[in-house]
């Protein structure tokens, strides 16, 4: 994957819908986060434990995935994470 060259000296982040994208066994589980809508607000983390299973034991890839469904976050690692909104177009202070 070319983005992922980048990485290694600048933070990369692409979003899609494509499974195409997704479609490298390179990516690695920890890398991918999921985003659903819950209740009307958008939760996003890391792949459910099934999802990163499937990567790790590179059976499918992410793009693989997509393609029979919708990638879904680990909601209780999201709940075990604090809330903090980020500023979009601002300083962040620590």
């Amino acid at each position: 994957m070319p983005y992922a060259r980048e990485a290694d000296s600048t933070q990369v982040l692409v979003t899609s819908h494509s499974p195409d994208l997704l479609d490298d066994k390179e990516v690695q589980e920890d890398c991918i986060l999921a985003v659903i809508s819950e209740n009307g607000e958008t939760q996003i983390g890391p792949l459910n434990e099934a999802d990163r299973s499937l990567l790790r034991e590179r059976l499918f890839t992410a793009g693989e995935l997509l393609k029979q469904g919708p990638l879904t976050p680990d909601l209780e690692a999201i709940r075990q994470t604090p809330p903090k909104q980020l500023e979009l177009f601002g300083r962040l202070d620590a």
